[in-house]
């Protein structure tokens, strides 16, 4: 939780960016091929332990785990949102209906997505065959399969958790926004389409003759981590998860009042050549 604190006094850098391009990053799995070599996994956990997910659980804190049949083989799972409010109405219009004196006792609780990332390589170790699954937004979903549709992927339905990159079309390089009070860029994946949609039109507007060249690519989460775990290139350090506005707004709750006095945002400013 401290993690989401430290991230809530920093989220208000995209109206502060100086845009720029980030080539020989290679590509992600959905993109293309990487090397094989694993990525320490302290640094993937970093990574994941600004995004917040969240899950149901009882006063003791432990999980809520639903049990049904798959062909006649009984499944064990456990959710977990990328959105609060699909947490709490999984909770409210289905639980609440299913087993109402059970999910009286239940909460809503945020971990972190490196929580979900840890849990889940824990549970390949152990035999109770308990999945633990991540339920993407779905409004986010639909953008995803629509982007792949005009793509020319027509009738494809985008399964995973969807991110979205700004990037240039001519060499497949991303955008860049820097790191505050830092010399350092990361390239920014966003859980919404709004949110690249945004950056972009940042940039376009700072760099109109640079406006065709652009466009926005989604990937899969669960690519990208495998990217984190297997590729050789540094550039793919770089790479820095965003949370949704949902997901700001609840860190910047868990934060301690900002100063009436704080200045706002500067404009967005061209690179320089």
């Amino acid at each position: 939780m401290k993690s989401f604190i430290r991230l809530g006094a920093t989220l208000g850098i995209a109206g502060s960016v100086f845009l720029t391009g980030l080539s020989g990053i290679g590509n992600l799995p959905g993109i293309g091929n990487l090397e094989a070599i694993a990525l320490p996994q302290d640094q993937v956990v970093k990574k994941l332990q600004e995004v917040p997910v969240f899950t149901l659980t009882n006063p003791k804190g432990e999980f809520v785990v639903l049990s049904r049949n798959n062909e006649s083989k009984p499944i064990s799972q456990v959710g977990f949102f990328i959105s609060k409010q699909d947490a709490q109405k999984f909770l409210d219009n289905r639980l609440k209906k299913e087993n109402p004196q059970l999910a009286s006792t239940l909460q809503v609780r945020p971990l972190s997505l490196a929580d979900y990332y840890k849990i889940v390589q824990e549970g390949k170790k152990k035999s109770d065959s308990v999945i633990y699954t991540l339920v993407p937004t779905q409004t986010q979903v639909a953008s995803a399969t629509s982007m792949l549709n005009q793509n020319g992927k027509k009738g494809e339905q985008f399964n995973g958790i969807p991110l979205f990159v700004p990037k240039f079309k001519k060499d497949n390089s991303y955008l860049t926004i820097p790191v505050p009070n830092g010399k350092e860029r990361y390239i920014p994946f966003f859980f919404e389409k709004e949110q690249a949609t945004a950056l972009l039109e940042e940039f376009k507007k700072a760099v109109p003759k640079e406006a065709a060249n652009t466009e926005i690519q989604v990937v899969d989460l669960y690519g990208v981590l495998e990217a984190l775990n297997s590729s050789t290139d540094p550039s793919i350090n770089k790479i820095v998860l965003y949370p949704s506005r949902e997901s700001i707004n609840f860190i910047r709750s868990l934060a301690p009042n900002r100063s009436p006095s704080a200045k706002p945002a500067a404009a967005p400013a061209a690179p320089k050549k």
